[in-house]
């Protein structure tokens, strides 16, 4: 056991204004298995790469041990994967990268063959094996993108069995997995909770449940100093005008006496004012660490028939690879349908050959006055958001007000959105469909890099609009909650098809 220990680290990118850390201080345990959670954009990545020493900032940050951050470089996609270990271990050391492959997995074939040649899932596996192989910390950021649901789950398995580990993650199903502390940045600054996701969002609702009942209390309580003051202002304001009153019955007023009456009426004023402060600089203090989640919304359209579309002996092949073969399905209105099954069995050829993207032969019934708003899996656009809504038909200032919600600044609608984070990128393109009024929504991989909060309110967005939806997605978390019916792909005899 060892500790890594931040003192007062304040960091500012050089084209950045406000500094994405300010005086952070946290002391951490190399035993655990720390999962780290916040917004896109709170300095996840930038706090392991301040770790590792990529960048530095103001303070200090001391460690008995060297970090060593997921994804590694990789310098030559040529290599095999013992040659690629062989930049982070020596040669006595190659047998641990075998070992843990295994753990993960990982066929031995695949650390004989070039990188270039290895899927997302399988280069993801390789650097875990050569990275936990290592004796450098591992620090993890996001391994879980090219995974999928089954890829995922085994990632949470291993992970449980090690000793200690920064987990950079959105995936509540592999936080839950494996993680025994939970480190959250904020706004207001960085916590840390002993336990895994679970217990740190309810330790979160009962911190926001107990600050809701002190805000409202003091804001009854500044509505009725408010309402206090304006009287006595008033009284205050009368009195004083006495003094220089009509004469009653032939007796000049004493204005000494209703001068000192006013003065007390003003002092107690005065006081009630500084209450009145008070209870605002409490509210104030409150709203510092309560970020409330605002509500997204879809606005689907009914079809004119109960069943959306159909298709029968579908086929899809890319050269002499089947992707897909003699596929049935169909489906209706009001339906949430998950695709389910490991990469490469066909699920997001489905979805583009929907809209249009990849022809297929078969049967397809769809009927062209169906509105399908399509999300890729990887969203592409040279340009800013304007020229996104604009290129795309969509009100610009509502596809903008969406944005503000998934947490965009003003700033960022005049960036290229090739500048932009895969996140961003990712919440520029459901922004769009959720600005579309469409018969069905589907969508492909629609939480991929996206912050936790932003997945919740997705997840809300889906349930309380009715919408019909086909999506492919691996978030264990988020398929539970909102599919009505899955649909599960298997890959059979080398081709692709439905189990």
């Amino acid at each position: 056991m060892s500790y890594i220990q931040l003192d007062h680290i304040t960091y500012t990118y050089p084209s950045g204004l406000a500094p994405v850390f300010e005086d952070l201080t946290l002391h951490l345990d190399t035993d655990w298995k720390l999962g780290i959670i916040g917004r896109n954009g709170m300095g996840k990545s930038t706090f392991f790469k301040l770790l590792t020493g990529e960048i530095a900032g103001e303070g200090r940050i001391s460690a008995e041990r060297s970090f060593l951050r997921f994804p590694l470089p990789i310098p030559d996609e040529t290599a095999c994967g013992y040659d690629f270990s062989a930049v982070y271990l020596d040669t006595s050391s190659q047998w641990k990268v075998l070992r843990e492959a295994r753990l993960l997995g990982l066929s031995e074939e695949s650390l004989f063959r070039p990188i270039a040649t290895l899927s997302g899932g399988e280069r993801t596996k390789l650097q875990l094996a050569v990275l936990f192989a290592s004796e450098g910390f591992p620090l993890l950021d996001e391994p879980t993108d090219h995974l999928d649901a089954a890829g995922r789950a085994a990632l949470a398995r291993y992970l449980a069995a090690k000793r200690g580990f920064f987990l950079v993650s959105h995936d509540r199903t592999v936080l839950d997995g494996c993680c025994d502390h939970i480190l959250c940045f904020e706004r207001t600054g960085a916590t840390v909770t002993r336990g895994n996701y679970d217990v740190w969002k309810e330790e979160r609702e009962k911190r926001e449940r107990a600050d809701s009942v002190k805000k409202e209390k003091l804001e009854k309580e500044r509505a009725r100093l408010q309402d206090a003051a304006r009287r006595i202002a008033e009284w205050s304001n009368a009195a004083e005008g006495e003094k220089f009153g009509a004469r009653n019955s032939g007796l000049r007023p004493d204005r000494g006496f209703i001068g000192a009456n006013a003065a007390r009426v003003m002092k107690r004023a005065v006081a009630v004012r500084d209450r009145t402060i008070r209870a605002e600089e409490g509210i104030a203090e409150l709203l510092k660490g309560y970020e409330e989640i605002e509500t997204l919304r879809l606005f689907p359209e009914p079809f004119f028939r109960e069943r959306l579309f159909s298709v029968s002996d579908l086929s899809v092949s890319y050269g002499e690879t089947c992707a897909l073969r003699q596929f049935d399905f169909s489906m209706n209105g009001g339906e949430r349908v998950a695709l389910t099954g490991g990469n490469g069995t066909g699920k997001s050829t489905f979805l583009k050959v929907l809209a249009g993207e990849v022809s297929a032969c078969g049967t397809i019934d769809l009927s062209p006055r169906l509105k399908i708003s399509y999300v890729p899996q990887i969203a592409l656009y040279e340009g800013t958001l304007a020229d996104y809504a604009a290129d795309h038909g969509i009100d610009e200032a509502y596809f903008k007000a969406i944005l503000a919600k998934f947490g965009f600044s003003q700033r960022d609608f005049s960036r290229d959105m090739r500048e932009m984070s895969e996140g961003q990128k990712k919440k520029a393109a459901l922004a769009r469909s959720l600005c579309e009024r469409a018969h069905l929504y589907v969508w492909d991989e629609p939480l991929n890099y996206l912050d936790i909060a932003s997945r919740e309110q997705i997840e809300k967005a889906v349930h309380s609009s009715g919408a019909s939806l086909l999506f492919v997605e691996h978030d264990a978390a988020f398929t539970a909650a909102v599919a009505t019916r899955t649909v599960e792909f298997a890959a059979s005899d080398g081709v692709c098809c439905r189990r």
